[in-house]
């Protein structure tokens, strides 16, 4: 097949969108070849393993001729291409993108190393694994290089033109820092010919240096949440008290001291609590002060991937305070279906989807939905006591054979529990159903807007320090007086170098803060209002649930009671008329009847202590777990978010102020 699609490409060497169209110059599909150049290379891959030699340099000659003949396509501007980011639509930041992606398959045709200096540095600006880094930390990275402003503001430009960098990208940017250090053309085809040669330059950088942040704001980003220790959990206690949350006649009291759920140490001063503000937890069915003892879990990818060829696959390193294992998304998947298997009637919520061939932005989004994801089912009442979850978070290797026998059929509601469901649960439940649909809807515009925000301040942050760097390019090439000459120099050129020297400092700083606090945000803010939708997407598929598992057949079986006890008695009732073989028939069809009768009493019984035991689940989910996490928590994030703002904000101020200070003295002659 692929030698087939090989012969068939036309004399330019770039891939049509159909084959067999009818018009002479049908559109291109430049995204193809890069598909088809994945395909050349796995089946390089397999020739190796083979050891065909032969074979496999002839995959890896022609994919990587015909990733070259794509880029040159995009040169040719007369052709028509089908996609809107094609390399013929978009000439200039395309055809980086297609030389970064060249490299790429160069780097794997030639099986090159990658040094390990390159992922030392993209280890320090990219700690949490998630695939990519900003602009900004590139540029910290090149900055101790020593090279000129120019050649920086150069090869940041040419690997990327948005405001983010992948990990191949930094890697090109390195490559093409230690081909300029070492004095060569810094150019994307050096980079492609050095990892032929195997031989990627690896540039002189000092590490070390990037511990000091350039920021002028003195910002000290917080650090990812800390695991806290160990500790056995209680029993539950079934002294708590009952009294409806949803009582609007309720004393409500805020806490004088509320606890981020994300910074290590923080206590809010004592204050006024604001009107119609707060919720009564100390009867929310949940321990005093529950949002205080949040368990977390620290979910990172795994660097290597596994498996062989076709069947590769990434793991997880998943790290709570019962210790670290590593897990597969099917794992999560198993987990996931066990726990609604054996609680249909919890809330539980959703996996993040799984696709063929992610990218590195699609992973980092599913990691942090299984972060989600199990941050929720170990802070769950009930579900964090399943010895399932224990093993799940313990074990090397997960059992086979394990019992998902549902919550009912081995618990059962004690009486104070019945009596603490409302006799208007169903009422209330219906309330919350018909909400719920706006809910949902509300919280995903608002994840959408506020990632776009967050878009905006990752934007800024990059135009800032492109500002920077052409600040210092633009110092560095005008070092003399324009009218003195290079011989000498005037104060007042003197002058403006060194405001605008100050002013690309400050820009510096004001990049590194603002990629610092976007950063902030993603892992905070973010991840807070899409937990709040998740908590809303979940509770409708418990809905959902519930109207598919939550029927029974009580009233089929008593109305089979009731007949069958009327025929028994018929039955009971004729005995004494007959004899012989005749009152043995009957007395044996009584006998079935009474046994068949005692057999749907007792499901009937059964499945009444289920319909009560729903009932109770229900109502536990929405007044323990959803009343409670939706605002509680949510509670938590604004505040920390307006907080952490307002000191942004303050830091932000106080740069500006310094450097109109410093430029006040600007010579104007």
């Amino acid at each position: 097949m692929a030698k087939l699609f090989l012969s068939r490409l036309p004399s330019n060497g770039v891939p049509p969108w159909d084959f067999d169209a009818p018009e002479a110059n049908p559109p291109a599909d430049t995204s193809a070849a890069t598909i088809a150049a994945e395909g050349l290379f796995i089946l390089a891959a397999a020739e190796i393993h083979v050891k065909n030699a032969t074979g496999a340099k002839y995959y890896q000659e022609q994919a990587v001729k015909l990733l070259a003949d794509n880029f040159n396509f995009g040169f040719k501007p007369e052709w028509e291409s089908i996609l809107s980011n094609a390399t013929s639509n978009n000439v200039i930041g395309d055809r980086n993108t297609a030389l970064v992606y060249g490299d790429y398959y160069a780097l794997q045709a030639s099986d090159a190393t990658i040094p390990d200096g390159y992922t030392a540095a993209y280890a320090a600006v990219d700690p949490t694994g998630s695939g990519d880094t900003s602009i900004n930390g590139l540029h910290r990275v090149l900055a101790t290089t020593e090279l000129p402003a120019a050649t920086i503001e150069r090869i940041v430009n040419l690997v990327s033109t948005r405001p983010r960098v992948s990990r191949l990208e930094f890697f090109v940017a390195l490559a093409l820092a230690g081909l300029a250090q070492a004095g060569k053309d810094t150019t994307i085809e050096q980079v492609a010919q050095a990892a032929q040669q195997n031989a990627l330059p690896e540039p002189s950088i000092d590490l070390t240096r990037l511990s000091t942040t350039t920021s002028t704001l003195s910002y000290d980003p917080p650090p990812p949440p800390a695991l806290p220790s160990f500790q056995p959990r209680p029993p539950p206690q079934r002294t708590q008290t009952y009294d409806d949350p949803w009582n609007t006649n309720s004393v409500v009291r805020r806490p004088a001291a509320v606890p981020d759920p994300f910074a290590a140490s923080y206590h809010e001063p004592p204050g006024n609590p604001l009107p119609g503000m707060g919720t009564s937890l100390l009867s929310s069915g949940l321990p005093t002060g529950w949002w205080k003892r949040q368990d977390s879990a620290i979910i990172t990818i795994v660097p290597e991937k596994q498996g062989f060829l076709l069947n590769r696959y990434i793991l997880y390193a998943v790290q709570t305070d019962r210790g670290t294992v590593q897990r597969r998304y099917s794992e999560f998947a198993w987990l996931w279906d066990c726990l609604i298997r054996r609680y249909p009637f919890r809330v539980v919520p959703s996996l993040p989807p799984k696709r063929i061939g992610p990218d590195d932005q699609f992973l980092e989004q599913r990691r942090r939905g299984l972060v989600r994801f199990l941050s929720f089912v170990l802070n769950h009442p009930i579900l964090s006591q399943d010895g399932l979850l224990s093993t799940f978070l313990t074990e090397p290797h997960l059992e086979n054979s394990i019992s998902l026998e549902e919550e009912s059929m081995s618990k059962r509601v004690e009486r104070i529990e019945e009596m603490s469901v409302p006799g208007d649960c169903n009422e209330k439940l219906a309330a919350v159903r018909k909400k719920l649909p706006g809910l949902v809807d509300h919280w995903t515009r608002i994840s959408v807007i506020v990632e776009r925000l967050i878009k905006r301040r990752e934007g800024a942050a990059a135009d800032f320090t492109r500002l920077t760097m052409t600040l210092n390019s633009l110092t560095e090439h005008n070092a003399s007086c324009t009218l003195r000459g290079e011989s000498d120099d005037c104060d007042l050129c003197a002058g403006v170098r060194t405001g605008l020297g100050r002013v690309a400092v400050r820009t510096g700083g004001l990049g590194e803060e603002l990629d610092a606090r976007s950063r902030v945000l993603t892992s905070t803010l973010m991840e807070a209002v899409k937990s709040q939708r998740d908590l809303y997407l979940a509770f409708q598929a418990l809905f959902v649930r519930h109207d598919r598992l939550g029927s029974d057949t009580v009233d089929k079986l008593k109305k089979k009671v009731e007949v069958a006890g009327a025929k028994h008695l018929i039955i009971v009732n004729t005995l004494e008329g007959l004899q012989g073989t005749a009152k043995t028939k009957a007395q044996d069809e009584a006998d079935k009847l009474r046994a068949s009768i005692e057999k749907d009493q007792h499901q009937i019984h059964t499945l009444l202590n289920r319909r009560v035991f729903i009932q109770y689940c229900m109502w536990h989910e929405l007044r323990v777990v959803l009343h409670n996490r939706e605002n509680a928590l949510l509670s938590l994030a604004v505040q920390q978010f307006v907080r952490e703002e307002g000191e942004f904000s303050g830091r932000a101020h106080a740069t500006w102020t310094a450097l109109s200070d410093e430029v006040e003295n600007m010579p104007y002659e």
